[in-house]
C-alpha cells in the first residue's frame, strides 16, 4: 500500500515521511536505549495507518510474511517459502517455532484470521484491488501452510505483502482496544498520546535477542525541532534534519550524515482530460520549460535526484535512459505553446499545505511556466479538498508522488496510468474519461506487466509502457525522493533500505 491508497501528495525529499531521533544521552542514560522521533505523531488516531493507537510503521513490534531486501525484492520473513501451485493459487510455508509476545506460537490459524478479519473485512475495497483478495480466499493447509487464492493472475503477490501494515497478530490481540501482539523484536509498552510510542526488547525473539533494550518513537514534525534536538544532544538519531543545516553537519566529527533514495519520485501530474492540457503540443512545452537539476540544487539543496520519468529508479523495472529526455529548452518549448491550442487561459496546481517546500517548488514552475508563456495559479489546499478536485476532475496540474512501502510496486503502474486503476476508474466509467491513463496499448502493457511471471518480460512491459506515458507528456518529472539521516557519530548498526520503513533497529548499538 502506498500512503493513503490514492495519489500520495509528496513530502519532498521524504520530508513528511517519518524521521527518528534517539535516546536522551547524559550521565545516567541507558546506553543500550535509543529514541526515534517521527515527522507524524506516532499516537495521532486520526491518521489511517494508526492501528490500536499507534503507527505500526517503524516499531518492529509486528512483522509481515515477507520482508523486502536492498534492491527491492521479496525475502522470507515469518514465511520461510512460497509457491505458486497454479495461475491464481499461493501457497506458503510458515517459519516454526515463531512466538508472539504473549507466548503463543506462530501458526496457520493466526494467518488466516489476521487476513480474513482484519485485512479483508476492516479495509474494504481497495485492498482487494490492491492485494487481488476477497474475503474468503484465505484458508489453512495444515499448521504451518496457508493458501491464498488471488481474484486474477498475479506473479507480484509475494512482493506485495511485503509490507508493515500486512502484519500478523493473534485473534487474542485486539487492536481496536489498543492491544497490539507481534512478533517483532520488541514489544509494544507504552503510548502517551501527543508525544511517543516506547516499546521494549522481546527476548524471545526468533531472530536473536536485540541489541538495544528499549525504542522511544516520539513525535517531532518540524524539521528545525527535530534538528534542535540531535544538536542539544537530547536524541542520538533523526531522519530529514533541516536541510539549510546538512553542510555545517558534514564537516562536523561527532555527527554522522547519511542518504538514501527512496521508492518515491515527485512529479507534476498534468491531466490529459481537460482542455487545455489534453493537448500534447502544450504538454511536452511545459515538460522543456523545467529544468530538474537546478531545482534539486536550489530548493533541495541536493536533496534528491533529477528525475526523467515518474517512477523512482529504485524499482527494478525502471530505467530512465529508456525513457525520452526533456532537457530545458525555452525555446522549444515556446514553439510547442504557439503550435497548441492554448489561448492563454489560467491552468490550476494543486499543491498539498503538508507538502515541504511545495509552495516553493510550485513557485519555481509557475515561473518557468510563464517564461514560455504559460500562465499557472497555484492553489495550495488541505489534502482532503485536493482529493475532491481530483475526482472530479476539475484541475489542469498537481504537484504528487508515486511511492511504494513494499518490494511489490506494481501497482504503481496500474493505479496512476491503467485507464482501471484507482486514479481513473471512476471517471472513466462515469465520462469514459480518466485522469492520467493513456488507455488502448498502454494498458495492454501494463496489464503484461502485471501478470507477467517472466521478470524480463515484466521489465520489457513496464519499460515501453513508460515510454509511451513519457512520450505523451502526461507527468512532468521533477525529481527522486532521498531521505537524509543524521545521527550521532557513536552511533552504529543501522543500514538505510530504499524503503525507509523497513528499518531495522535489532543491531543499533552506540560506541564508548
Amino acid at each position: 500500500m502506498d500512503e493513503s491508497r490514492r495519489r500520495v501528495l509528496a513530502g519532498i525529499a521524504g520530508g513528511g515521511l517519518a524521521s527518528l531521533a534517539g535516546c536522551a544521552t547524559g550521565d545516567t542514560a541507558d546506553e543500550t536505549a535509543f529514541t526515534i522521533g517521527l515527522a507524524a505523531d506516532p499516537t495521532d488516531t486520526s491518521r489511517y495507518d494508526n492501528w490500536g493507537g499507534m503507527a505500526p510503521y517503524w516499531t518492529r513490534v509486528i512483522e509481515p510474511l515477507v520482508w523486502g531486501t536492498d534492491d527491492m525484492q521479496p525475502k522470507p520473513w515469518l514465511a520461510t517459502d512460497w509457491t505458486a501451485t497454479d495461475d491464481t493459487t499461493w501457497e506458503f510455508e510458515l517459519r516454526k517455532g515463531v512466538r508472539f509476545h504473549n507466548g503463543a506460537e506462530l501458526t496457520a490459524d493466526d494467518v488466516v484470521h489476521t487476513f480474513e478479519e482484519n485485512i479483508l473485512s476492516e479495509r474494504g475495497d481497495f485492498v482487494y484491488g490492491w492485494l487481488h483478495l476477497e474475503p474468503g480466499s484465505v484458508t489453512k493447509r495444515d499448521e504451518y501452510t496457508v493458501a491464498f487464492e488471488t481474484t486474477d493472475p498475479f506473479p507480484g503477490f509475494p512482493g506485495t505483502i511485503a509490507h508493515n501494515m500486512i502484519d500478523i497478530q493473534p485473534p487474542a490481540a485486539d487492536r481496536q482496544a489498543g492491544e497490539i501482539i507481534g512478533t517483532g523484536p520488541f514489544t509494544l509498552e507504552e503510548i502517551r498520546r501527543g508525544q511517543y510510542v516506547r516499546v521494549e526488547r522481546f527476548a524471545d525473539y526468533w531472530g536473536g535477542e536485540p541489541a538495544p533494550t528499549e525504542l522511544t518513537f516520539r513525535a517531532a514534525e518540524d524539521e528545525t525541532t527535530r534538528t534542535d534536538l540531535l544538536e542539544s544532544g537530547e536524541v542520538d538519531l533523526i531522519y530529514m534534519p533541516a536541510k539549510s543545516r546538512l553542510s555545517s553537519f558534514r564537516d562536523r566529527d561527532d555527527v554522522r550524515v547519511d542518504s538514501q533514495q527512496s521508492a518515491g519520485a515527485v512529479s507534476v501530474w498534468l491531466n490529459i482530460y481537460r482542455e487545455p492540457t489534453d493537448d500534447l503540443a502544450l504538454r511536452r512545452a511545459l515538460n522543456y520549460a523545467v529544468s530538474q537539476t537546478e531545482l534539486v540544487e536550489t530548493v533541495l539543496e541536493g536533496v534528491g535526484e533529477p528525475a526523467r520519468g515518474p517512477i523512482s529508479t529504485v524499482i527494478d523495472w525502471v530505467d530512465e535512459d529508456e525513457l525520452p529526455a526533456y532537457e530545458r529548452d525555452r525555446d522549444a518549448a515556446r514553439d510547442l505553446v504557439d503550435q497548441s491550442a492554448y489561448d492563454g487561459t489560467e491552468l490550476t496546481c494543486l499543491v498539498d499545505t503538508d507538502m515541504d517546500d511545495g509552495r516553493t517548488i510550485g513557485q519555481v514552475l509557475q515561473s518557468a511556466f510563464e517564461e514560455i508563456g504559460v500562465d499557472v495559479s497555484l492553489e495550495v489546499r488541505e489534502r482532503a479538498a485536493i482529493n475532491d478536485l481530483t475526482d472530479r476532475g476539475e484541475f489542469h496540474l498537481q504537484i504528487g508522488s508515486t511511492g511504494s512501502n513494499s518490494p511489490g510496486a506494481d501497482y504503481l503502474m496500474w493505479e496512476s496510468f491503467h485507464t482501471m486503476g484507482v486514479d481513473n476508474k471512476d471517471r472513466y466509467e462515469a465520462e469514459g474519461t480518466g485522469l492520467y491513463n493513456l488507455g488502448g496499448e498502454v494498458d495492454d502493457l501494463i496489464e503484461t506487466g502485471y501478470q507477467a511471471r517472466d521478470p524480463a518480460a515484466k521489465r520489457d512491459a513496464y519499460i515501453e509502457a513508460q515510454r509511451k506515458i513519457m512520450a505523451a507528456a502526461v507527468v512532468v518529472p521533477l525529481f527522486y525522493q532521498e531521505y537524509v539521516v543524521a545521527a550521532d557519530a557513536a552511533l552504529e548498526g543501522l543500514e538505510l533500505p530504499p524503503i525507509e520503513k523497513f528499518a531495522e533497529w535489532s543491531e543499533l548499538t552506540r560506541t564508548a
